[in-house]
Parts: C-alpha cells; structure tokens; sequence
C-alpha cells in the first residue's frame, strides 16, 4: 500500500513499492529518506548509501541523487527548506542555509517518531482526511526540531548521544571514552576492549544500534568538533585538523567536502557571516 499525503510545508510517503530510478533527482527541499523494513540504496554524486532497516539519511535541497533500491518499505519525507531553516535558527547561529551531513545515521528519538507517524498514517489510508492534515502539521514541526536536535550538520556542535544511553549502556560508555580522548588513534581493538569483547563482536554491535562503523563515527565526532573551531576561532585548518585527531589536512578536506560538498574553508567563510550579523 501506497501513503501519499501532504501538508502546508512538508509531503509524505509511506510506501511498498519498489521503483528503480533511472534518473538523478534534484528537489529544492530537504528528503528524509528512512529505511522501516529491509534494506534501501542511495546513490548522490559523491556519495553511495545502504541504509537498513531503521537508519535514514538527509538529502539537502540540490544534493543530486537517486534511488538504486528498496526491498522492502520506504518512507520519505520532504521538508520546506524555509520551514527547517527556521527551525535551526531557534536553536543554533545558523539563520539559513542549513547543510545536513550525507552520512547514514541513526537514532532512537527518530525511530519512535518515524514508527509513530507511520502506525497513525496506516489508520488514516491512502487518502487521508482533515484530521490527519492536523496531524501531519504538528508532526513535522516535532520532526524539524528533532532533526534539528539530534542529527549532524552544519549546525551540529556536539553529538547527542543520552538516548543511546537506555538503550545501550555499554556501548554509550564507549561513546563517552571516544568524545572524551577523540584526538587518540583509535584502533577497533582499543574501543572493543573498552567492552572486554572481540573486534568483530564489537563493530557488529556497534553499527547495529548507532547505524555506522565505529570508525566512521569517530570521524563524525571530529568533524562536528572542527566545526565549532572553524567559525570561532581564528585557528588554521591544518591546525585545526591535527588538534581534532586527523591524519592530515587532506584527509580532513577530503571527509568534510564528502559529507557536505564543500571544503572547510567555505564552510567557515559562511557561517562566520552568520555570526556576526
């Protein structure tokens, strides 16, 4: 079955249908593309994706993409660029323009909304009804600060990890000895000691409940820390890069254009404008 409704700054799509697109897209909203059942791939112009089940991903208004596959349940949603903008700017410098990382990710307070919504759209049907457009309002606006709260972007200056907390103590404890020393050169056996469990058991846990390697989050963690730096001092890049635990300056530009599409260098640029507006 097939969900299709829409409300005054954002649509919604719950479906099973699973359509192969040819052809990159390029919308000039925000597309939360979230994986309920089985397995979907993303293609962008730097980036691929498998997203499983429970794991989403933010496609910024231009990025170009499209779908390769979905084997089981899509649902997406897409956000006015305007609408999500003011929602940063409640909580964060940024006024405008506001960059999600194109990265998989995941997290509990979303998984409970997108499950939620999903069950409720379920018992309104394909078609909808006032109620659910009420619905709907409110419900995006909750989606766009939780977006805003807990998913890394060009806005992001820590990593919200405490519902990670309940859900698993253990692997929270590890997250904390990584923010807490995130210069050291962490190796896979390092952080599985931390859990007295084997390298392989660990990384299987690992990308299981936070939806990437890691590896991978560690340099999420480093890129959101240079972030802070980038437009709040006057620090060189390549002496931001080092302080933040990369290997070099290459690596560093090479990560945060893949994530973004853009250099740190732009990224300063801008929202250092921002800031002293």
């Amino acid at each position: 079955m097939s969900i299709l409704l829409q409300a005054s700054n954002c649509l919604l799509l719950s479906t099973d249908l699973k359509k192969t697109e040819s052809h990159w897209r390029d919308d000039p909203c925000y597309k939360f593309i979230y994986s309920i059942k089985g397995s979907m791939q993303y293609q962008s112009k730097r980036n691929e994706f498998s997203l499983n089940e429970n794991e989403f991903i933010i496609f910024n208004p231009h990025d170009e993409h499209k779908q390769i596959l979905v084997d089981n349940h899509k649902f997406l949603i897409e956000l006015d660029s305007k609408f999500l903008n003011e929602m940063t700017a409640s909580v964060s410098f940024i006024r405008d323009d506001l960059f999600f990382a194109q990265s998989s990710q995941k997290h509990p307070l979303i998984m409970q909304w997108v499950l939620f919504v999903n069950q409720y759209m379920q018992l309104e049907g394909p078609n909808g009804s006032r109620s659910s457009e009420i619905f709907l309002e409110h419900s995006f606006a909750q989606l766009g600060l939780l977006l805003v709260k807990t998913t890394i972007g060009s806005h992001t200056t820590d990593m919200n990890m405490q519902p990670f907390q309940e859900i698993h103590p253990a692997l929270f404890k590890v997250m904390n000895a990584l923010k807490n020393d995130f210069q050291h050169t962490w190796s896979l056996r390092e952080m599985a000691a931390i859990l007295d469990i084997s390298k392989f058991q660990f990384a299987h846990l690992f990308k299981e409940f936070i939806g990437v390697s890691p590896y991978s989050w560690l340099q999420l963690y480093r890129i959101v820390r240079s972030q802070d730096l980038l437009v709040h001092t006057n620090r060189t890049i390549t002496d931001i890069s080092t302080s933040c635990g990369f290997s070099s300056i290459a690596v560093y530009n090479q990560l945060f254009k893949r994530l973004y599409g853009f250099p740190p260098s732009f990224f300063r640029g801008e929202y250092t404008k921002q800031i002293e507006k």
